[in-house]
């Protein structure tokens, strides 16, 4: 028995299209008496109705943008940093020691692989013009079919939007930005919470990892 549930999962619970594991497990758990559990589905059981209701009004094109806009904002400032778990950083290409005898032969890319359960993210960070710099990755799940389907990937920094973009059917994304410090990349994988990464920082110092 699961303890908590997503957004997503709540959603089509209250809007009776729930698949029957999902439908069951929150059914029980709402039996047991989970008062976070509780409020959310009173939370989201109180916004579907308000939904349906507004569907009946006639809103002009242009609000409806507005309004799209402004909940894209919101949820990347205030609900993927509150909704994401954080990746474990296993291998940092600066960290890494030269072997002996060998000496460094200039800048090249930096390379970071995350992990989070089942899911790992591998990173390649390279300058290109100016403080100009480039970042391509790949998201893969070991044992369960490989990437998932075409995730949203989204860089911020603070409650900044730099850069956004979808991944590609095998997982694959890239992304072009100026050099900033304090990045994290999300990672939005559907039917779970987002995947979190700290990025280095482009100066060159060590990636943080698990927060």
């Amino acid at each position: 028995m699961r303890a908590h549930f997503t957004d997503e999962i709540w959603v089509d619970y209250v809007r009776g299209l729930s698949v029957a594991d999902d439908a069951s497990a929150i059914e029980q758990h709402l039996q047991n008496e989970c008062q976070a559990c509780i409020r959310s589905f009173q939370f989201w059981q109180a916004l579907a109705q308000y939904a349906a209701g507004e569907a009946r009004i006639n809103i002009p094109e242009p609000n409806l943008r507005a309004g799209g806009t402004a909940y894209s904002e919101w949820f990347r400032r205030y609900s993927l940093p509150t909704r994401a778990r954080m990746a474990r950083l296993i291998f940092d290409s600066l960290l890494q020691p030269l072997p002996a005898g060998v000496r460094g032969a200039g800048p090249s890319p930096r390379r970071i692989l995350a992990t989070l359960g089942s899911w790992s993210v591998d990173l390649r960070i390279e300058s290109s013009f100016g403080r100009r710099v480039s970042l391509t990755g790949q998201v893969l799940r070991s044992g369960k079919g490989g990437a998932p389907l075409k995730p949203p990937v989204v860089l911020m920094s603070g409650d900044v939007l730099v850069a956004e973009t979808s991944a590609n059917e095998f997982g694959e994304f890239e992304l072009q930005f100026d050099e900033v410090n304090g990045l994290r990349l999300y990672v939005e994988i559907a039917a779970s919470r987002p995947m979190g990464i700290n990025l280095p920082d482009l100066a060159g110092g060590p990636a943080v990892g698990e927060s």
